[in-house]
């Protein structure tokens, strides 16, 4: 009894010893990943906390009251748990897990609050003494993550009156030279600018990027660059409106191949719902008797970036309250690299536009009638008289067609030089003229 009396206090010395000795260790190794941490955030940032405890079987730590602070931004946490810190290595710090609660960000012009931040594989770069670099600041574009949750996102700019609140977010595989992936649940705008805008997205799913190289493209350049692969974007419950709805999309679905000298994408709308803006009674759908416009929009495009022209084959929008259009175009002066200027600086180069009217035609023809303050049916007639009566062919198709547009009709454009995309509308008013139906290489039929 005394010799199993005598082991059993051995072993509680040895345990307590041993869990001291432990402790001791982890604290050791906590304040040498602390002081690796504090090396890797670079010169002029801080790094303070109020409380830090080891994680002795995590390889970590739990830091309280925890502030990051560098010359660009501010960054608070209620906590943070840190886990499986490997120390600094040659390629950065390694730290297998970072948690973060109740976040604060505050940076110039605006600032974000996260309720949880997940990092798992994170990697900040070495900014420690080199002989080869000077030490900078590490920024977004040099960071590395297997993977990211945040839940809770509330972004403000106060300048440009914005806010911006995001569900859940999970970011995968972030890195220069990775192909990332982006899950975003339930993000909201708000621009209270005159005129307002609230902008809503149910999900919102990318794959295929590598958005480090993005953002560092961004940081270096100021505008994106071209990169190479296959991308996939896909949106679902997309929202727009100010005091009156503007857009609703059900689903949204485009996929990108883009090689050194091609890209080619392919786009899928489907449950669209637009509004015309203020002022609705000025707008083009108002005037020809449309309160909205209801449809799907199915696209595949080829764009040649050496020679900047863009192949639409086809362009298809169908709206069964209005009808059935088909576009199949070859366009011009593309902007490969801006596509927010196309509309200002594309031309067509040719086109065939097949449609089939449900609707559209009998509202244009009330419309001009109602825009002449005479009526529909005598107006009607007259012009499918004049047309009729033309000598150009397809003049006198156009004709045929209002008087039975249950038929299909064909609208084929060659111009001898390209033509903007801006002029073409109000060309193809002006489409009666010889001169201009020369200068769109305009014919029409109903094949």
């Amino acid at each position: 009894m005394k010799k199993l009396t005598s082991a059993l206090i051995l072993l509680l010395i040895i345990v307590v010893v041993g869990g001291l000795g432990l402790r001791h260790l982890a604290q050791s190794q906590m304040e040498s990943a602390i002081a690796d941490l504090r090396a890797a955030i670079g010169p002029g940032a801080s790094f303070t906390y109020a409380t830090a405890a080891p994680r002795i079987l995590a390889r970590g730590a739990r830091l309280t009251a925890v502030t990051y602070r560098n010359p660009a931004l501010s960054l608070t946490a209620s906590e943070a748990i840190v886990g499986r810190v490997t120390g600094n290595t040659i390629d950065g710090q390694h730290i297998g897990t970072l948690t973060l609660r109740q976040v604060q960000i505050m940076e110039p012009g605006a600032t974000a609050s996260i309720a949880s931040l997940v990092l798992k594989g994170l990697v900040l770069p070495n900014t420690g003494p080199d002989l080869f670099r000077a030490p900078t600041p590490p920024r977004l574009d040099s960071l590395t993550l297997d993977s990211a949750q945040l839940t809770d996102l509330h972004v403000a700019v106060p300048a440009g009156q914005t806010d911006l609140t995001v569900a859940h977010a999970t970011i995968r595989d972030y890195g220069l030279g990775r192909t990332s992936h982006l899950d975003v649940d339930t993000l909201a705008v708000q621009i209270r600018l005159t005129p307002t805008r609230r902008i809503g997205i149910g999900h919102l799913r990318i794959d295929g990027p590598d958005f480090a190289g993005q953002i560092a493209s961004l940081l270096q350049s100021g505008h994106l660059i071209h990169t190479v692969g296959r991308r996939r974007f896909d949106v679902s419950a997309l929202t727009i409106d100010t005091a009156s709805p503007l857009l609703r999309v059900g689903h949204l679905e485009a996929e990108q191949e883009a090689s050194a000298g091609q890209d080619e994408l392919e786009t899928t709308i489907t449950d669209l719902t637009a509004w015309p803006t203020p002022p609705q009674d000025q707008s083009l759908l108002r005037v020809i008797g449309y309160d909205h416009f209801a449809g799907r929009i199915h696209a595949v495009s080829t764009i040649q970036r050496q020679a900047g022209t863009m192949t639409l084959h086809p362009l298809d929008i169908d709206a069964p309250e209005m009808g059935h259009m088909t576009i199949l175009a070859d366009l011009d002066q593309i902007p490969v690299d801006d596509p927010a200027n196309m509309p200002e600086t594309a031309r067509i180069v040719s086109a065939t536009i097949d449609w089939q009217d449900r609707s559209l035609a009998g509202h244009v023809l009330d419309g001009l009638a109602r825009a002449r303050q005479v009526d529909a049916e005598p107006y009607r007639q007259q012009v499918q008289a004049a047309l009729a009566a033309s000598p150009d062919p397809s003049m006198q198709a156009l004709g045929h067609f209002l008087a039975q547009p249950d038929q299909r009709l064909r609208v084929m454009l060659r111009p001898p030089r390209p033509i903007s995309v801006l002029m073409l509308g109000v060309a193809l008013s002006m489409a009666g003229d010889p001169s201009t139906a020369g200068m769109l290489g305009l014919s029409i039929s109903t094949p």
